[in-house]
């Protein structure tokens, strides 16, 4: 379970990281002028940069808490991604690259990068409760 949290932290940090500016670009990468969805954009990068650092302390770390503490700064991150859109604002024409592109694609990677570190975390519960550590 440490794997999977460490790797779908660090994954979906990556894209989470690169989808605003290089996979399904935001309006001002794509040669519109600087709007709302720039400033989703970059928060995106922010929290795609510290999933990343959560799953590689999680790879490199032992400990059976230590799993679970990157599951559980993971999540929130992951949920957090999923609102910094309406947060931060994007475009509301359905002409625009944030609207049919980079919001989507970055909902679909937190709602499934937080669905799999949710079901390893529970796992990791279970097997730390059925060993008696916790």
């Amino acid at each position: 379970m440490k794997k999977l949290i460490g790797l779908t932290a660090l994954i979906g940090g990556f894209l989470l990281l690169v989808t605003p500016r290089y996979i399904l670009p935001a309006c001002e990468y794509e040669g519109f002028n600087r709007m709302h969805c720039s400033d989703t954009a970059r928060a995106e990068f922010v929290t795609g940069a510290i999933l990343m650092a959560v799953g590689a302390l999680t790879l490199a770390l032992k400990g059976k808490k230590t799993t679970l503490a990157g599951a559980g700064i993971a999540l929130p991150l992951f949920v957090a991604a999923y609102i910094l859109p309406d947060k931060f604002g994007y475009c509301m024409s359905s002409r625009m690259p944030c609207n049919y592109g980079m919001v989507p694609g970055i909902r679909f990677i937190a709602v499934i990068g937080a669905l799999i570190v949710l079901g390893a975390f529970i796992g990791s519960v279970r097997q730390l409760r059925k060993k008696g550590t916790v």
